[in-house]
């Protein structure tokens, strides 16, 4: 059974509840695309990552622990604003780092490895979470996940990203040019 499926039968929303509350989401996600590059100058893209990661396991919670009602649904899509956003800052800031880093004739390859990485993975946890669902039940299931979103914030934590601060400023005058490469 899916969370969706979940929140229709055990919690008895009613599928319009359930379509506000996936569709805050998406409010969400337009907040972290306006975010994430104003936060990234103030503390730079090492701790902007780490603090997107370190939301989304949190945003979960009140996926595992809402009853039915209308309190469990505003905790659950608040819950769904802060992960998407987070997402969406998280992942617009690490393609940045990442077209930074990677030297120019590797830019294609860096974006397949990550794009690989990324949706390849997706089919195995879907089969993983239905395999688990279908033996410990949805709630232990959900435990879980949310306990294992932990670990991309302590890879990241032990990585170098997380020594990335702020860039220094840039200031051209009127009459100054940007180098040329």
């Amino acid at each position: 059974m899916s969370a969706e499926t979940n929140l229709l039968r055990e919690l008895h929303w009613s599928p319009t509840a359930l379509g506000i509350v996936m569709g805050a989401g998406g409010v969400g996600g337009i907040f972290g695309a306006l975010v994430w590059q104003p936060l990234e100058r103030r503390w730079g893209p090492g701790r902007v990552m780490l603090g997107a990661l370190a939301l989304n396991p949190l945003a979960q919670i009140p996926l595992v622990l809402a009853g039915p009602g209308l309190g469990g649904q505003i905790a659950i899509g608040t819950g769904m604003v802060i992960q998407t956003g987070a997402a969406v800052c998280h992942g617009g800031l690490q393609r940045a780092v990442r077209q930074e880093l990677a030297p120019d004739h590797l830019q294609g390859r860096a974006q397949a490895t990550g794009a690989w990485l990324a949706f390849s993975l997706r089919p195995f946890a879907a089969l993983a979470a239905g395999a688990l669902g279908t033996l410990l039940g949805l709630r232990p299931t959900l435990t879980l996940i949310t306990a294992a979103l932990v670990v991309p914030f302590l890879v990241l934590w032990n990585s170098p990203v997380r020594a990335l601060g702020p860039a220094a400023p840039i200031s051209l005058t009127p009459t100054e040019e940007p180098a040329k490469p």
